[in-house]
This record gives structure tokens, C-alpha cells and sequence, in this order.
């Protein structure tokens, strides 16, 4: 019989980088010969998406559901972001419940993200979590740090799902793509509630940075939006102040990859803007707005400049975006080193899908 095994990430937004982490993982999963069902917020989206049954699941109150709805399948995987409460304190109890409704399933971690966790509730909650999964794989040293600084281990260090995807050799154009997004902020609303255009300042301030790195390289700016929703009306208003023309692009999953790919140089607050550049070798420049950021920068001997988003005056940014330029071929090296750590990935996945 055809084992079916969950995935729990953040899937059913219009967060492309979460998408493509589900396509991945669904990919693999399907390659051991056993099912992927997705648990979304938004399962018909899902299904329509990615062509997989989806499982509904938006609040703790869908939680009994959930578990009804998991009886009988074969294993449950988290993936994605999800061991943090930088932005909302409901982020662990929310993921904390789908471990919940799925108690009698095996369970663990493929390429997951563990971010800051403040509380005492909330680590306690997040050191539930991960004890009880096995095999416990994350994308990144710094998640691995956190979690053996709290107690918890073994823990493997494998890699983000999506730099297993294939991005085909082309040929950049004369542009520089920038990928920005709202700034992280804390309290009972969900993210996407609290985010919104930034402040005229702020949006001034970005627009300058850009319009310098503009000056110095002669490239165009093209701006991608990989959450359009939360993305776009930062764009827009980045782009309102910009002295250059700027090119607004909002791409969909199967398109994302090649719209950060087409560009020599990328500049990018999303940590999946930054993925989409290792896979083609590209220049990036990654904004320092969550932990993830300075440890997916530093990979495969720092391969690309790392600057606090809030200092983007002018000649940080263009200091930052010629040292990125200088050292491209490096994108190239950690990408490599990325690669080779999914064999991680892989040996999870044959542990939960035997």
C-alpha cells in the first residue's frame, strides 16, 4: 500500500518561497513512491497549485479536525521556518498543534529553520516540538547551534529543500533585481495584518540606496515580489521615490526562479530571493532583517555581503553590491556545499518513508 506522509510547512499563502519549499519536498516524496498531503490554510489553493490533497488547518481551533483528517497516514514532516516567534507569539502554538493533531504519526524535520524564540512558554513550547521528532534535520548551522544551546539533540544539518531544484544555465541581462518586503513586527496580529507600505522615510531612504547602486553599475532595477500581498506595496513605494525607471515584476512559482536568475545582481530581503540566487550563480547582496539571513550569507566562505536592512544609506549599499560583484564566483561555490549537505535531507526522508 502507497505510504502517505504530511507536510507541515507554512503552505497555502501567497509566500512563493514557502510554495517552492512544498514542491521540493513533494518531489522527493514522491520519488520514494509514497504520497504528500499538504497541510494548508488554504487547501483548495494548494491542491489547484501543486496537483496534491491538502488538509485544512488555519487556527488551533481546526486542530481536532486535523487530527481526524490525518488518521491513517504514514509519517508527518515539518519543514520551512517554523521554530521562531519573532513576528507573532501564536507562531509556535499554531505549528505546536499540528504536531499535536498528528501525536500517533511518525514525525520529524527535513531542511528546517529555528530563528529566535523569546519566552519562557515559548521555548518550552519549541523544545516539545523537537523532541518529539526524529530524525531532526535543519537547513542551517545556526538552527543547529539553537537547538543543542537548548538541550536538544541529535541534530543532523542538511540544507533548505529548494536549492535541490533545477535552474537551467542562462544568461543574465543588464539589471539588478531587488526582492524587499515588509520588516518583521512583533505582537498578537498575524504577519500579514501588520504589514504595509513602509513609512515615506523609510521608503526614501531605500529608493536613495538603489539609486546609487543603479549609478555605479549601470544596471536597471527590476523589483521582484515573492509574497505578492505583503511584497508589492513595497515595491511600489520604493519605486515612487526612485529617480531610475524601475521594472515591477510579480512572478508566480513556476516563473519565480528565472525572474531572480535573469539579473547579474540580486539584493534581497527574502531568504528564498537569496536561494533562487545560488541556484543560478548570481551576485547577491542579502539585508540582514531575520537570523536566517547572516547564516544563508555566510555559507561556502561568505559568499555574498551581508548589511543591516534599516542602513541601506547609499554607499553601504553600493560598497556591498561592487564587493558582491567581485566575488560572484562564489555563489557557485556555496551553492555546491548546499547541495551536498541534502544528502541530509535525502537519508531523512528514507528514515520516515522506509
Amino acid at each position: 500500500m502507497t505510504r502517505r506522509i504530511a507536510l507541515a510547512c507554512w503552505i497555502g499563502s501567497d509566500n512563493l518561497g514557502d510554495e517552492l519549499i512544498l514542491r521540493a519536498l513533494a518531489r522527493s516524496i514522491r520519488a520514494r513512491g509514497a504520497t504528500p498531503v499538504a497541510i494548508s490554510i488554504d487547501p483548495a489553493a494548494t491542491s489547484d497549485l501543486h496537483g496534491i490533497n491538502a488538509l485544512r488547518h488555519r487556527s488551533p481551533g481546526d486542530t481536532r479536525r486535523l487530527s481526524r483528517s490525518l488518521a491513517g497516514l504514514d509519517g508527518i514532516i515539518l519543514a520551512g521556518g517554523l521554530i521562531q516567534n519573532e513576528t507573532s507569539p501564536w507562531n509556535l502554538p499554531f505549528h505546536a498543534s499540528r504536531l499535536w493533531a498528528g501525536r500517533r504519526l511518525p514525525a520529524g524535520t527535513v531542511g528546517l529553520g529555528v530563528g529566535r524564540v523569546k519566552g519562557r512558554g515559548s521555548l518550552a513550547i519549541a523544545r516539545r516540538m523537537m523532541r518529539r521528532t526524529n530524525p531532526l534535520v535543519v537547513r542551517d548551522h545556526a538552527s543547529a547551534d539553537r537547538l543543542i544551546s537548548w538541550g536538544i539533540a541529535p541534530v543532523r544539518v542538511g540544507a533548505d529543500p529548494v536549492i535541490a531544484e533545477d535552474a537551467p544555465p542562462s544568461a543574465p541581462d543588464d539589471s539588478f533585481c531587488v526582492i524587499l518586503r515588509p520588516p518583521n513586527r512583533r505582537g498578537a496580529r498575524t504577519a500579514a495584518a501588520k504589514a504595509g507600505p513602509p513609512s515615506a522615510v523609510r521608503a526614501a531612504a531605500i529608493a536613495s540606496a538603489l539609486d546609487e547602486v543603479a549609478d555605479d553599475t549601470g544596471l536597471r532595477i527590476r523589483m521582484v515580489a515573492f509574497q505578492a500581498g505583503r511584497d508589492a506595496p513595497v515595491h511600489e513605494a520604493v519605486a515612487h521615490r526612485l529617480r531610475h525607471d524601475a521594472e515591477l515584476v510579480t512572478p508566480d512559482l513556476d516563473t519565480v526562479l528565472d525572474e531572480v536568475g535573469r539579473s547579474r545582481l540580486v539584493i534581497s530581503m527574502r531568504y528564498h530571493g537569496a536561494i533562487a540566487a545560488l541556484l543560478h550563480g548570481r551576485a547577491a547582496v542579502l539585508l540582514d532583517y531575520s537570523p536566517k539571513m547572516a547564516s544563508l550569507a555566510a555559507e561556502g566562505g561568505q559568499w555574498a555581503p551581508l548589511i543591516t536592512e534599516p542602513d541601506t544609506e547609499p554607499d553601504r549599499l553600493v560598497r556591498a553590491s561592487r564587493s558582491a560583484l567581485g566575488v560572484a564566483s562564489r555563489a557557485g561555490t556555496a551553492r555546491e556545499a548546499l547541495r551536498a549537505r541534502l544528502a541530509e535531507n535525502d537519508r531523512a526522508l528514507d528514515e520516515l518513508i522506509p
